[in-house]
C-alpha cells in the first residue's frame, strides 16, 4: 500500500512538473502535405488550349499556402520562437501527414490537415501509415470549404432539377470530372450520382482546375468544384454555377440555390482545414496554440480575406468541431468501403 501511494506522489510529481514546461521551446513547423500549386491548382501544366490560358490567367491562390501562413504568424507573434512552413507533398497528402503522425507529440510538428486527408485517404488508398482519428489532435479548425456544381454553357439546363433530368435520359452516356480520385469533390459527385439514382462517369484529373477547364471545353458536362476555385469563374462565358453543396445558401452567393433545396434530399457536402498535432500532445501545448490561432481567425480582417477566397470561418469551438471529426468519420469510412466495393455481380 504504501509504495502504491509513493508511486501515485511520483507520478503526480512528475505530471505537475510536465505541465510547467514552457512551451514552446524551439520553432515550430508547420507541414503542408500539398505540392506548391495547392489542392486546387495546377500552375505549370503543359495543356495550353485558349480556354486554359484564359482559366489559367484568375487562377486562385494556393488556398493551403494561406491557411498555413496564418497559423505560422499567429504562433509566431505569440512567441520568441517562430513557425515555419515545409512542404512535404506526395501520396495525395499522406506523405506529410505520415511525418506528422510519426513526429515526436509535443506540438512543435504540426499538420495543416484537411477532411480529404484525415478521413477520406486512410480508407480510400491501401497502406496508408495514419489513422486519421487515433494518430492525430485537432489543435484548431480553420475553415471549411463548399463546393459548387458547375456545368458547361452548352447543356439546356438552368438548374439542378433540369440537369438531373436530362442525364437521366443519357445513362452511361455522360461524363463528370473531379479534381481527383478519393477527393472531396469526387466523393461530392458520387453523392449526387446515388442520391439521384443517375448513371454517369467519373473521370478523374489532376487538380481542379485542370477538372475545371475539361468542363469549360466540354470534355466533361459538370463537376462539383471547391468554391476558392470556381467563384473568379462565376461569370465566365464557358461555365455555369447551379448550385451550392452546403446545408444553407452562403449570406455572400444568396442567389446560389443548395442542392437540397433544388430537390436532392438532405444533401449537404464540404471540406474542412484544421491545424493538428500527434495524438499525445500535451493538453497545455495544444491550448497555447489553439488560443493564438483561434485569436488570428477571430480577426475580422483575416474572416473578411477567408470569404472573399471562397472559405468560410468556423464558428464552432475547438471541441465542437473535434466532435464534427469523429462523427463524420465513420459516416466517410461507410461511404469510401461502399464507393469502392466492386459492383454486384463481379468479384
Amino acid at each position: 500500500m504504501i509504495r502504491c501511494m509513493l508511486f501515485a506522489v511520483v507520478l503526480a510529481a512528475c505530471a505537475g512538473a510536465a505541465s510547467s514546461q514552457p512551451f514552446p521551446t524551439r520553432p515550430i513547423r508547420i507541414v503542408i502535405p500539398y505540392a506548391v500549386s495547392g489542392p486546387t491548382d495546377i500552375r505549370g501544366t503543359s495543356r495550353l488550349t485558349k480556354t486554359y490560358k484564359l482559366i489559367a490567367q484568375n487562377a486562385p491562390p494556393p488556398i493551403s499556402d494561406r491557411l498555413a501562413q496564418i497559423a505560422a504568424d499567429a504562433i509566431g507573434s505569440g512567441s520568441e520562437y517562430p513557425a515555419s512552413l515545409e512542404r512535404q507533398p506526395g501520396g495525395a497528402t499522406t506523405r506529410g501527414a505520415t511525418t506528422v503522425a510519426r513526429a515526436k507529440a509535443d506540438g512543435h510538428t504540426l499538420l495543416l490537415g484537411s477532411d480529404a486527408t484525415l478521413l477520406i485517404n486512410p480508407h480510400y488508398y491501401v497502406g496508408v501509415k495514419y489513422d486519421g482519428l487515433r494518430d492525430f489532435v485537432l489543435v484548431t479548425p480553420l475553415a471549411t470549404m463548399p463546393f459548387v456544381l458547375m456545368t458547361n454553357v452548352s447543356l439546356p439546363v438552368d438548374n439542378v432539377r433540369d440537369l438531373v433530368a436530362w442525364l437521366k435520359v443519357r445513362p452511361g452516356e455522360v461524363n463528370y470530372g473531379s479534381s481527383g480520385d478519393g477527393g472531396t469533390g469526387h466523393l461530392a459527385g458520387e453523392r449526387f450520382v446515388r442520391m439521384t439514382g443517375l448513371d454517369v462517369v467519373h473521370v478523374s484529373y489532376n487538380g481542379g482546375l485542370s477538372a475545371l477547364n475539361a468542363v469549360a471545353t466540354n470534355h466533361v458536362s459538370y463537376m462539383f468544384a471547391a468554391l476558392p476555385l470556381a467563384l473568379p469563374y462565376f461569370a465566365n462565358e464557358y461555365v455555369r454555377p447551379l448550385a451550392i453543396t452546403t446545408a444553407r445558401r452562403l449570406p455572400s452567393l444568396p442567389q446560389l440555390p443548395t442542392l437540397a433545396e433544388s430537390g436532392i434530399g438532405d444533401y449537404a457536402v464540404e471540406g474542412w482545414y484544421g491545424i493538428f498535432s500527434g495524438r499525445r500532445t500535451p493538453v497545455k501545448a495544444v491550448a497555447w496554440l489553439g488560443e493564438r490561432i483561434g485569436a488570428a481567425l477571430d480577426d475580422e480582417r483575416t474572416q473578411r480575406e477567408l470569404r472573399a477566397l471562397g472559405l468560410q470561418p468556423v464558428t464552432a469551438e475547438r471541441a465542437q468541431f473535434a466532435t464534427r471529426i469523429n462523427s463524420e468519420a465513420y459516416e466517410t469510412a461507410a461511404f469510401v468501403r461502399e464507393l469502392r466495393a466492386p459492383p454486384a455481380g463481379r468479384p
